[in-house]
């Protein structure tokens, strides 16, 4: 038996990952198969089903990935120097992306999907809570460092702020003329009026 090579896995992982976000963006969730994802990654069903079980598994590690790269993100928040409010609205920003190739229609092609699939529900869920978890630790370190409204309940502040990101993420496909900047701008000024300790 063929001893694995862990790191030549990996990258072929990744490669499929990168190809199955590329057929996402170009098909969209429920247009992209899995013969789309293997023809685009250049592999068999079978050789793709040695590393992920399913469509949804793909869409679980590209959901798991994301965050991990939002909790390294938001580590820089948590620094001492850093002005919290400040920081986490400015991220609000980069949360909500638009444009070409932004992957804003996946979002909401996955939120209708977890309406009818057990399985897209919970990788939703999972990346909700997670999210969150990441929003209100920011959140009670500012508060530990009395950079943030000592008042505020981070829960609630973290899920608002969810919200706010979401909201961000329709604008583009409610009204692509709208000027986003400015709008943007706003919202990041009134997170941050938020946040500030009084």
């Amino acid at each position: 038996m063929r001893k694995l090579d862990p790191v030549r896995h990996e990258e072929k992982r990744l490669e499929i990952l990168a190809a199955a976000r590329r057929c996402f963006e170009r098909s969209g969730l429920k247009g992209a198969s899995i013969s789309d994802i293997c023809k685009e990654a250049g592999i068999s069903p079978g050789h793709l089903y040695h590393y992920f079980d399913s469509k949804d598994a793909i869409v679980a590690t590209l959901s798991q990935a994301w965050l991990a790269r939002t909790r390294e993100r938001f580590e820089q928040l948590s620094a001492p120097e850093g002005d919290v409010a400040a920081l986490l609205a400015e991220e609000i920003g980069r949360l909500a992306p638009s444009g070409p190739n932004s992957g804003v229609e996946i979002v909401f092609e996955m939120l209708a999907e977890s309406a009818r699939n057990p399985a897209m529900a919970e990788v939703i869920q999972a990346h909700s809570r997670g999210l969150r978890a990441i929003l209100a630790d920011v959140l009670r370190k500012g508060q530990q460092r009395g950079a943030v409204d000592p008042g505020l309940d981070a829960e609630a502040t973290a899920v608002v702020i969810i919200a706010i990101i979401d909201g961000l993420k329709a604008m583009p496909l409610r009204d692509p003329a709208l000027d986003r900047g400015s709008a943007i701008g706003l919202l990041q000024q009134m997170v941050k009026d938020i946040l500030d300790r009084r």
